[in-house]
Parts: C-alpha cells; sequence; structure tokens
C-alpha cells in the first residue's frame, strides 16, 4: 500500500510515523549534499537516490529511523521537468553516476546550492558570496582515470569489469562509458578478452581467491595515449610461466589497442579495499605518460598558455578532468594574485609574490602553475612518492623557484617561523577531511595575507572557513568549478583575505 503524505501526527509532532519495507508517495524538494533527492513530506528528511526536484515518486523505505529515513525509487510517477535522458544506458542499474538523469545546466545550479547551503548552515557564512558553478569543458568523455573492479562468469570463465551497482558489491559489466574517451572502452573489452583467453583468474574478495583484482586504465589527452595497469592478488615475485604468460598478453594488447603506450602489472595481496599496492613493475612499452595542460587566460604568462607536462606512472595523484583542471588552476592564479573579481580577460599577472606555500603540495601542481608569478615556493607534502613524482615534473618544465619538502605542514611551519620566512600568500588544497586542527594553527601562525583554499568537500570547507574566520580572515569568494560532471561532486576555490 502507498501512503500519502498528509498524515496530520507525524507532521504536527515531527515523529515518523514511517517503517522500513513501507511504500509512500514523495515530492522531492532539493538535492542534498551527497548526491541525493529530499522530501520532508512526512516531517523528517527522507533520502531518495536517482531523483530530481519535483518529482513525484512511490518509494520503497529500507532504513528508517528518528531523524530521517532512506528509500529507492519503486516508480517515478510524474517527472520533473528538469529531468534529462541519462546518455548511459546503464545508468538505472551502474552506480558510477548519480546524475545522468538531469540536465545539465540544472547539475551546474545544485553544485552552487550544494555549497552555498554548506558555508550557510556549518559556516555560518553569507552564500551570496558563492558564484555560479563553471561548468565543465567536456561534460562527457572527461575522465582521464578509471579503475575497474573485476569478476568472472563461472561456468564460462568469461571476465567482467565495470563499477558496481548503487549501494551493493554486484558488478555491472560495462563495454561503453559515457564519461570516459572511447580509446579507454576499447582498451577493457580487449583486455578483458586477452586475458580470458589465457585463462586468468579473478578476485572474489569474500574467499581472497582470484588473481585478477582490478583494470586499471590512465589516458593522457595531449597524445591520445593509454597506460594500462593490471592489479593482481599476487606478491611481486611471479612464477615464470605465469609471467611469461602476462607479459605475452600485454603485447598482444598493444599490438591490438595502438594507442596503449605500456601496461604495468601492480601487486596487491592484501585483504581489504585498497586498489593498488605499493609495488608496479612495467612488462611492456613504457611505465607512464605525458599529460600537457594549458591555461586559457588571455593574459596568462607564457609558459602557461605554451603547456606544463606532467609525468603520470600508475600510481601518480592527479585530477581525473585534465581540462577542466587547467580551468581550476586558473581560478587558482586569479586568487593567489589578488584578481578573483576581475574577468579572466582583463586579468594581468606583471607583479611578482616574493614567497608563497604551497600546503598539502601533493605532487606540486599547484606550486607549478603558479610559479610564473612567484618569485619563491614552498611545496610542502608529507608523502614522499608525491614528491618524487612532483621533483620530476619541475625537471620536465624546468622550474627553478619551486622546492619541495618532504614534512607534515605543522611541522615544517615550525621550521618556518623559526627562520622568520613569513609568505605573502599560502595555497592550500586538503583531502575530504578538510585540515586538520594542527594545520589550521600553523596556518594561521604564518598569517599570510591571503588564503586561497582548494576543496573537494563543501562541508569540511565551510567548517574550516569558520575557523579561519573567527581567526582574523574574511573570506571574499567562493567559486564552485565542475570537475566530475554527472555526479554530486563538487570542487570550489575559495579566497581568504587578512582583516
Amino acid at each position: 500500500m502507498v501512503t500519502q503524505s498528509d498524515d496530520p501526527v507525524g507532521i504536527e509532532t515531527g515523529i515518523s510515523p514511517l517503517r522500513k519495507g513501507q511504500t509512500v508517495r514523495l515530492r522531492i524538494l532539493s538535492l542534498a549534499a551527497g548526491g541525493e533527492g529530499l522530501s520532508k513530506d512526512f516531517g523528517i528528511p527522507i533520502f531518495v537516490n536517482r531523483v530530481a526536484p519535483g518529482d513525484l515518486v512511490d518509494v520503497r523505505l529500507f532504513d528508517v529511523r528518528k531523524q530521517f529515513a532512506k528509500g529507492e525509487v519503486v516508480e517515478l510517477i510524474e517527472p520533473s521537468e528538469l529531468r534529462a535522458k541519462p546518455p548511459c544506458p546503464l545508468f538505472n542499474v551502474c552506480g558510477g553516476c548519480q546524475w545522468q538523469h538531469m540536465s545539465y545546466e540544472y547539475q551546474l545550479d545544485a553544485k552552487s546550492d550544494i555549497v552555498k547551503q554548506a558555508l550557510k548552515h556549518i559556516g555560518k557564512i553569507d552564500g551570496s558570496i558563492v558564484q555560479p558553478t563553471l561548468s565543465s569543458v567536456k561534460p562527457l568523455t572527461y575522465r582521464n582515470k578509471a579503475q575497474f573492479p573485476v569478476a568472472s562468469v563461472a561456468k564460462t570463465g568469461r571476465i567482467l569489469a565495470g563499477y558496481y551497482q548503487q549501494n551493493s558489491h554486484e558488478l555491472v559489466n560495462i563495454k561503453h562509458c559515457p564519461v570516459q574517451p572511447e580509446v579507454m572502452d576499447r582498451v577493457l573489452e580487449t583486455t578483458k578478452e586477452i586475458l580470458q583467453s589465457i585463462d586468468l583468474s579473478t578476485y572474489d574478495e569474500r574467499t581472497g581467491v582470484g588473481l585478477l583484482r582490478h583494470i586499471a586504465e590512465r589516458y593522457s589527452f595531449a597524445h591520445n595515449k593509454v597506460l594500462l595497469t593490471l592489479v593482481l592478488n599476487h606478491k611481486p615475485r611471479l612464477p615464470h610461466d605465469l609471467s611469461d604468460a602476462l607479459i605475452a598478453a600485454a603485447r598482444e594488447i598493444m599490438q591490438k589497442v595502438p594507442e596503449v603506450s605500456g601496461v604495468c602489472l601492480n601487486f596487491n595481496p592484501a585483504s581489504g579495499n585498497r586498489i593498488m599496492g605499493d609495488t608496479t613493475t612495467c612488462v611492456s612499452g613504457e611505465p607512464f605518460l605525458v599529460e600537457v595542460m594549458r591555461s586559457s587566460l588571455p593574459n596568462a604568462p607564457e609558459k602557461l598558455r605554451e603547456g606544463l607536462k606532467f609525468r603520470l606512472s600508475a600510481t601518480s595523484f592527479f585530477q581525473v578532468n585534465s581540462e577542466q583542471a587547467a580551468v581550476l588552476l586558473d581560478q587558482v592564479l586569479l586568487a593567489a594574485t589578488g584578481q578573483e573579481s576581475v574577468a579572466p580577460a582583463d586579468a594581468h599577472f606583471n607583479q611578482q609574490i616574493p614567497l608563497l606555500i604551497d600546503a598539502y603540495a601533493g605532487v606540486g601542481t599547484m606550486g607549478m602553475w603558479l610559479s610564473s608569478v612567484c618569485e619563491r615556493i614552498i611545496a610542502i607534502e608529507e608523502l614522499a612518492s608525491s614528491v618524487e613524482n612532483g621533483e620530476v615534473n619541475l625537471a620536465l618544465n624546468d622550474l627553478k623557484n619551486v622546492g619541495f619538502v618532504q614534512d607534515r605542514v605543522e611541522e615544517q611551519v615550525v621550521e618556518l617561523l623559526s627562520q622568520g620566512a613569513r609568505p605573502d600568500v599560502v595555497v592550500v588544497d586538503p583531502p575530504r577531511k578538510g585540515i586538520d586542527p594542527g594545520g589550521l594553527r600553523s596556518i594561521i601562525q604564518l598569517a599570510p595575507s591571503r588564503i586561497v583554499y582548494v576543496s573537494c568537500n563543501p562541508a569540511t570547507l565551510a567548517r574550516d572557513l569558520r575557523i579561519l574566520e573567527d581567526s582574523g580572515y574574511k573570506t571574499k569568494r567562493v567559486q564552485p568549478i565542475d570537475m566530475f560532471p554527472q555526479t554530486y561532486h563538487v570542487e570550489s576555490v575559495a579566497v581568504l583575505e587578512k582583516v
């Protein structure tokens, strides 16, 4: 039985009349930060996946609690005008994307609103400083990286690879994914066929048995090349017969798909959901790709208009949307040079920043992009492999004024303060969890005149902005950028100035 939302007891008292397994009819009000649709028809928030604001839907509840409930769509009764036809025929079952069923224009509006709501409710900051979300250069075929879990059909040994169904570990076998370049589809299909022909077993996470765990691809838009990596449930030393079979398979893949520039084996015998292990070896071709990113700002420094080169291995961290990453970096450039409010065509970069600190630097992408407008950059990164990759890319681009320091931000700030270093600008790009308290205290101690905060999580961004504002800074502007079209994820660049 479908229950309408006109129960006065549930609404007036705020006590949910709902129960697990019940089917209710809901009008979707808005989108929540996690991508789900939100209805408050029964007096508590009810979250539903794969819906659009304005939808009238019948929903079966699978999780009912005192403060909220979750459900799945049984039937779409009245579609919202915001809906669009998903470009992927597997959208209703694949968990890879969440928003393909909504127009791209509305996706952009929704991401701006998610950032505004986080600033308002978590940071107690006026949402009017949030700008319209910058659209992706490509709403589809934008991904430069994909990591596909695998399985096999018991009776035939056929290898399957794709993404998991939403809210499950049931694998959806993929032949075409509209958010990645077509060549990556061909590489995936060819790899499955060739590995199946040598009877390669696939990993079962329940038993820990089976060899092939993931098929990973990395793509260079600049050179139309793919680096293929097979993640194996094995220690780095393989038996000779298996090693020979995999080397032959790698060579055959490269023959059949000329865009494949190299094939690597990554070894991950550990249990758990970590995809890549610590050891990678190249068995055919090159063990890396080179990507090039160029600025689209008319007056950007010449080196950025020509393009910076990035050498990427199988395990290198890099933004998954290469072309849009350049858009984000241009926003960081404008923010760091104090031109965040001007039109990009009017921006000029004549003045030099004496000292800039790139905290949580990763492979140093932001520091490299800003090197043309800085006299000196200190890039602080804790992870040794990221520092190693960053130094390779500095040499590749002949950049002399960026120096890496492998250290925790808190520890290095103590050292910098003891040396009397006072940065003019600090750029931070922390992980989703945001900046930990020690890191925030360190940045505040440095007392830069400007902070540029790049975030992939509106909630932790809002939390940290509140702390910085309470410590003598003012958030001037927040620019959302769509790095991940067809999903709820949104990147933001926030600019703070010392008051």
